[in-house]
């Protein structure tokens, strides 16, 4: 009886057959300049001038990328019975007909993109109310009236930005009340109705940014107590009222960066208990209020660089006890930090003062940053740091010093930072004297740490030094002996000044100034003993003379020669 042996090879072959048949089935039905594949989308690119006949039973999302549509006609998609996403971008497309999109209220999407449509007829979407999402950005629409959104009962996402839209009506976004976000950036508004978003009681993100608003109403974010992200960054906003933030509990993100805003009102940023990002750099602040932030227990990056501060309050952080990181750079201004600055920031792992014009720090500045992991001070004006400023810093791994006017800085002022890995010193004016040894050293020991050695970490000053590596200085180079180093080492300690080395020369180079100073000290002892002799001497022939002359007496000297004999013998009798 023989056996049935199956042929696997041609039921493989089967297999793989009926599985592609649709696919074949519907490439054969796929118009030119149209990829189709099964899931049923449909992407058309190229010289296209109308919607391509595809069939309607298997397209669910429609991409016209790039076409040459000019006009969308009535009820161009009535067809597409199935069809729930449609995008057409980057096209000639400037003309909407006022029933192009009747016919299909199961779109779920549409996004109208990067074309040259000025003008939407009012009730084109009036049979859009399953529309999710709206998508009008890159356009040139300078005016939308509230009829063109009343159908859309169900939409969550608008996007308008990038048009010409200057002004907006009280109530245009009024039927909106499933709106969840919200686009409106890179438009031309001056301002907007009080009440514009009072009925968009579940929005979570408003984005307003690059616009020309000059100020907000009081009560303009009323009722948003959903709301999560306010972008308001990039306009000419000079002012804003007192409280205006206050009715956003969950507020997430604030950006107020890129204004003109010179002063900010106190309490501006209290009830924000959620706020974990906040921005306010390039405003032109003159001062802050101290009673600026309130209790912010979730904050973790707070920008603000690129003021006309002189000062900061030495409480503004003092409610930000989570905070991850912070900019405070490009204040050209900004000369000097209060002692107490960073004094509730446990939890900070970033911290930028680059850019500022910063000349001295207070030695307990960063005593409180003992997570801080990055520190970048590089192009301030700094001549030296306090050798105790980074005593509580031992998680420190990044330090930027580089490009400000270090002389010099303690040998030990980096002691305590042992988790340091990348140091930049470079293009700072080291005066390399005695006083330079110490740091010198510990270059010299630790040049895996310094990123920039190659780069300039050379002397400034004395001329007969300039440029010369730090790293390979010696006391023989610096004409640094004993009576010097112990003079500077007693002035570090009386005066305050930054540490200087302690003396670490050879053996053979202590044994040779040892020499020399017993010789000095031999040499002076010498002098000083012949010339108290002498003194002495002379002054006991002084006294002894003028004894003699008034015990023998002038009137027994007959002639000169007489005096001059008797000047002989008390000489004579002296000396011998």
């Amino acid at each position: 009886m023989p056996i049935f042996v199956p042929q696997f090879e041609n039921m493989w072959f089967t297999f793989v057959l009926l599985q592609l048949l649709p696919q074949f089935a519907l490439c054969a039905r796929c118009p030119n300049r149209c990829i189709c594949d099964i899931r049923g989308s449909a992407k058309c690119t190229g010289d296209i001038t109308d919607i391509p006949p595809l069939d309607p039973t298997t397209t669910f999302l429609l991409l016209l990328n790039d076409t040459n549509i000019k006009i969308l006609k009535d009820r161009s998609f009535q067809p597409f019975s199935l069809l729930l996403r449609l995008m057409i971008t980057h096209s000639t497309l400037d003309t909407i007909q006022p029933e192009a999109f009747h016919g299909a209220p199961q779109l779920r999407s549409i996004k109208l993109s990067s074309t040259t449509l000025s003008v939407f007829p009012p009730k084109v979407f009036s049979e859009q109310s399953n529309l999710e999402q709206l998508q009008l950005d890159g356009n040139q629409i300078a005016s939308v009236s509230s009829e063109l959104f009343e159908a859309m009962v169900n939409l969550t996402e608008l996007n308008l930005s990038k048009n010409r839209i200057s002004q907006l009506d009280a109530d245009v976004f009024q039927g909106l009340t499933k709106l969840n976000y919200l686009n409106l950036a890179d438009n031309q508004l001056r301002n907007l109705p009080k009440t514009l978003f009072h009925n968009l009681l579940q929005l979570k993100s408003l984005v307003l940014s690059s616009n020309q608003l000059e100020t907000l109403e009081s009560g303009s974010f009323d009722h948003l107590s959903n709301l999560l992200v306010l972008m308001l960054q990039k306009n000419q906003i000079r002012e804003i009222p007192p409280r205006l933030f206050w009715p956003l509990p969950s507020l997430l993100t604030l950006s107020m960066s890129a204004n003109q805003l010179r002063y900010i009102p106190a309490e501006t940023f209290y009830y924000l208990p959620n706020l974990t990002k906040l921005t306010l750099y390039k405003n032109p602040f003159i001062s802050l209020p101290y009673q600026l932030m309130g209790h912010m227990p979730r904050l973790q990056e707070l920008y603000l660089y690129e003021t006309n501060l002189s000062t900061v309050p030495w409480n503004l952080f003092a409610n930000m006890t989570n905070l991850l990181a912070l900019n405070l750079h490009l204040n050209n201004k900004l000369t000097s930090l209060p002692k107490n600055l960073f004094c509730c920031l446990p939890k900070l792992k970033k911290l930028s003062l680059k850019n500022n014009n910063l000349q001295e720090l207070d030695p307990e500045l960063f005593s409180n940053l003992i997570n801080l992991q990055i520190l970048i001070l590089n192009k301030n004006k700094l001549e030296s740091l306090p050798s105790a400023i980074f005593h509580n810093t031992s998680r420190l791994e990044i330090l930027d010093l580089k490009h400000n006017h270090l002389r010099y800085l303690p040998g030990d002022v980096f002691v305590h930072a042992m988790a340091l890995k990348d140091l930049s010193l470079s293009g700072n004016k080291w005066n390399c004297d005695c006083s330079i040894m110490g740091i010198a050293e510990w270059i010299r020991e630790n040049p895996k740490q310094i990123n920039d050695l190659d780069k300039g970490v050379t002397c400034y000053e004395p001329y007969r030094l300039e440029n010369y590596p730090l790293q390979t200085l010696t006391y023989e180079e610096l004409h640094c002996g004993v009576f010097q180093t112990t003079f500077m080492a007693t002035s570090a300690i009386t005066t305050g000044a930054p540490a200087t080395p302690t003396l670490q020369t050879s053996t053979s180079t202590t044994n040779y100034y040892f020499i020399l100073v017993i010789i000095i000290i031999f040499i002076v002892f010498i002098i000083t003993y012949v010339l108290y002799y002498t003194i002495f001497l002379l002054y006991n022939i002084y006294l002894n003379y003028i004894k003699i002359i008034v015990r023998l007496g002038y009137s027994n000297c007959r002639s000169l020669d007489n005096m001059h004999n008797v000047n002989l013998k008390i000489i004579k009798k002296f000396l011998f």
